[in-house]
């Protein structure tokens, strides 16, 4: 099988520990394009985040953002297509969040809502330009889209207490209209039924001229299960979970080891 697209997950996946982009995965990803092969990310992040390290490793245009919830253009910093959350059911998630005084960001179109509480969080380690020029600040982000009846595509929330987060989690599902899943042991990530991972990339392939069965896609946690499941080549990083371990082809090394340019050497060697 020839495959013509690879799909990257960013954070655990295409992106070294502390979020930076090695050199040897920025190498192996333009070694890709040069033989015809697509580079495309697929991640949790906004638009704006996912245009500045598409940058950063020399992807294609097009991108899956926001766990799926959104396909973005890199070079109009816009989102292209959109399933959002309906609105009640996203009001009362972000209700939620707030009334347990979790750390979270909204995704609201090209904006990240945040609290002046979560700013103050965010900010000791998001510096990256695409947080900077996405954020914005309101009083009550769960009031804010309610007055303003703004369409949500994903609410993240952070915490390193696991019983909150688990205690939040419980609290979210019960909200018909919505689905939690997450990227990583220390955040949920809430986002409408209908989005995924997979379905993006399906409508991105179309797009693109292809199917998911001519393409690679790598990744780490819970919300690249349905990617991977659809395409014809899943890869699991080394420092994956268990169960996108069980759903993959081919594992190949962790983040910290450049995994993404390892596996791409080793699935286009033959001849691409």
């Amino acid at each position: 099988m020839k495959y013509d697209l690879i799909a990257l997950d960013l954070d655990g996946t295409a992106l070294g520990p502390g979020s930076v982009v090695r050199p040897a995965v920025r190498e192996a990803v333009a070694w890709a394009r040069a033989r015809g092969c697509r580079v495309v990310i697929s991640t949790g992040r906004i638009c704006g985040e996912a245009a500045e390290f598409a940058g950063k490793l020399g992807t294609d245009d097009l991108m899956v953002t926001a766990g799926g919830a959104t396909l973005s253009s890199a070079s109009r910093n816009a989102c292209t297509m959109r399933i959002s959350i309906p609105w009640e059911p996203a009001v009362r998630a972000a209700a939620v969040v707030e009334r347990i005084g979790m750390t979270s960001m909204i995704y609201a179109a090209e904006s990240l809502l945040i609290t002046p509480y979560d700013e103050m969080y965010f900010s000791r380690y998001k510096t990256n330009e695409g947080f900077l020029e996405s954020k914005q600040v309101e009083r009550s982000v769960a009031e804010y889209i309610a007055t303003q009846h703004l369409s949500v595509d994903k609410i993240f929330c952070r915490s390193r207490d696991p019983i909150l987060l688990n205690f939040a989690r419980r609290q979210i599902e019960r909200i018909p209209g919505v689905r939690v899943m997450s990227s990583a042991d220390d955040n949920i990530e809430v986002i409408s039924p209908l989005a995924d991972k997979g379905r993006a990339l399906g409508m991105l392939c179309q797009e693109l001229g292809t199917s998911l069965d001519r393409c690679i896609a790598m990744g780490d946690s819970e919300n690249d299960l349905e990617m991977l499941a659809a395409v014809g080549m899943p890869v699991a990083m080394g420092n994956a979970t268990d169960e996108v371990k069980r759903l993959a082809r081919y594992i190949t090394a962790t983040n910290a080891e450049d995994g993404v340019a390892q596996a791409i050497y080793h699935l286009l060697g033959d001849g691409l």
